[in-house]
Order: structure tokens, then C-alpha cells, then sequence
């Protein structure tokens, strides 16, 4: 899950082609792509970037 996730950060294109539909994660089950998918946009987990500066 490690590896997916530092791959999804490294390429943003990727993720919002996941998020749309036209692209899916090999070997992700659906509980952890809608986990991924909640932690990458819902603006309530994900952390501000403001916040690391």
C-alpha cells in the first residue's frame, strides 16, 4: 500500500484519472481505493499544504 501511494503522489495525473473513473489500481480492493480516494481529496483529512511551510 506504501509503494501506491508514494506512486499516486509522484503522479498526480495518475490519481485524477483514478478519481474519474478512466483509470484503476491493480491489486487496490474498493474499501482501500475509497480509503486512498477520502485521504487525497476530502479537505477535511488531508492536510493543508499552508500547514508544512
Amino acid at each position: 500500500m506504501q509503494d501506491v501511494i508514494q506512486f499516486l503522489i509522484n503522479n498526480s495525473d495518475v490519481l485524477s484519472k483514478v478519481k474519474e473513473g478512466t483509470a484503476s489500481l491493480v491489486g487496490v480492493s474498493p474499501e482501500e481505493l475509497k480509503a486512498i480516494l477520502e485521504v487525497f481529496f476530502d479537505e477535511h483529512i488531508a492536510p493543508r499544504a499552508y500547514y508544512w511551510q
